[in-house]
């Protein structure tokens, strides 16, 4: 076959075919037509609630960790947030190893309290245990997430992120009938929420808590979705390893390890790491372990730390669409308050916003005009510090104008 006759797949579609069961949610997607990389993360959720709260990430930082996964699907109103979690309903049959099917329970997400009474109703005797093991929150809207987080005295952002790690949740109240206690690692829960770009901002801005890295976030449209539909599909049935009873801890591949200790390193030395990423590389291994648990697999390898990176990658590009999105909410409100009451204050930030902001690419293009490929890290270390948190965004905008090319290991002029 001559080159010119050679078909390249786009990174993208590379991806979907590494597995069989990607390219069956890529087709099954588009079949619905809800998109991909959503129905793909949803599928993920869905793969990790199956899995008892014994099995576990042993304490390769810190403590041994839950596999809960958090996942944000991101789109307008009406943009199809809803039909990737039909779809991922439906894609996949989940039956254990001697092939019956194992059920998901899905809830409504609600106060903290909430989530404890959950596994732990009302009632439930102190020496019993949790007459429910597994459950998969759904908050359809984020304006619901924020509405319960904002609530005076609400407990819900900081039970989230103990839930996400699978700590002790809930009130040791002294009335037995409103104690709602959960024991850390007794419990498998995972949490789906539709997030509309503009009405982010409470979730996205928790990141000093560490909230947004603890997501993982994908685009509910589809830009390369076929004219014509794929004809309707059947589900794929995942049978899963015989999973013991005991206390079980997922296997990491040296490469992850090696990985996250190094961050961790860098972090315990003071040198100019952000702190914060070592959510985001825990948040990469869970999705791992959820990739091997969609693969009907007992041990992550590898191939599944490398996939899991390809998809925070998507994840990384969908948050700093939000912050971009966010950004021009603010500056529009800028605008309109300036005028409403005749001041600049609103365009003066406005204006200084713009400013760091064209700061940060000048100080992005600089560092790359030196030559070869530049890693993330060596990039932000050469900003200062008020331009870091613009790199993200930076670099997602100049790769869109063709400027900068991502490349393994890191970008380069184009």
């Amino acid at each position: 076959m001559s080159a010119a006759t050679v078909t390249e797949l786009s990174p993208a579609e590379l991806f979907w075919t590494r597995r069989p069961i990607l390219e069956h949610l890529r087709d099954f997607a588009r079949s619905r037509r809800a998109g991909p990389w959503a129905v793909l993360a949803a599928t993920l959720a869905r793969a990790d609630v199956t899995l008892e709260p014994n099995i576990m990430l042993p304490p390769t930082i810190g403590s041994s960790v839950s596999t809960n996964l958090f996942v944000a699907l991101v789109g307008p109103s009406g943009g199809g947030k809803g039909a990737a979690e039909g779809a991922a309903r439906d894609a996949v049959r989940f039956v254990d190893h001697n092939g019956r099917p194992i059920d998901i329970e899905e809830f409504p997400l609600g106060s903290g309290e909430g989530i404890s009474r959950t596994f732990r109703p009302q009632g439930t005797d102190d020496e019993e245990t949790n007459p429910r093991t597994r459950a998969l929150f759904i908050a359809p809207e984020v304006d619901t997430l924020s509405a319960l987080g904002s609530r005076q005295g609400s407990t819900l952002m900081p039970e989230l992120r103990k839930l996400f790690m699978g700590e002790t949740i809930g009130f040791n109240n002294a009335n037995k009938s409103t104690r709602s206690t959960l024991p850390a690692h007794s419990y498998r829960a995972c949490l789906m929420v539709g997030v509309q770009p503009a009405k982010a901002g409470p979730l996205l801005y928790d990141a000093d808590g560490g909230t947004p890295q603890r997501f993982v976030w994908m685009p509910v449209g589809d830009p390369d979705a076929p004219d014509v539909a794929p004809p309707p599909m059947e589900p794929l049935t995942v049978k899963a390893p015989r999973w013991g009873s005991e206390q079980q801890f997922l296997e990491v591949p040296d490469v992850a390890r090696e990985a996250m200790d190094r961050h961790r390193l860098a972090t315990l030395r003071g040198e100019d790491v952000d702190p914060l990423d070592g959510h985001r590389m825990l948040t990469r291994l869970k999705v791992a372990a959820a990739l091997t648990v969609l693969d009907g697999r007992s041990i992550p390898d590898e191939e599944d730390w490398e996939l899991a990176g390809l998809i925070m990658r998507v994840s990384d590009r969908t948050r700093a669409h939000i912050e971009r999105t966010l950004t021009e909410k603010a500056r529009e409100a800028n605008r309109l308050r300036a005028e409403q009451r005749a001041e600049a204050d609103g365009i003066v930030a406005e204006r200084t916003e713009e400013r760091v902001y064209a700061r940060a690419r000048a100080a992005v293009i600089r560092r790359l005009e030196k030559g070869g490929v530049v890693s993330r890290k060596s990039i932000r270390t050469s900003m200062r510090s008020e331009l870091k948190r613009h790199l993200d965004s930076t670099l997602e905008e100049l790769i869109s104008e063709g400027i900068v090319a991502e490349r393994p290991g890191g970008y380069e002029m184009a």
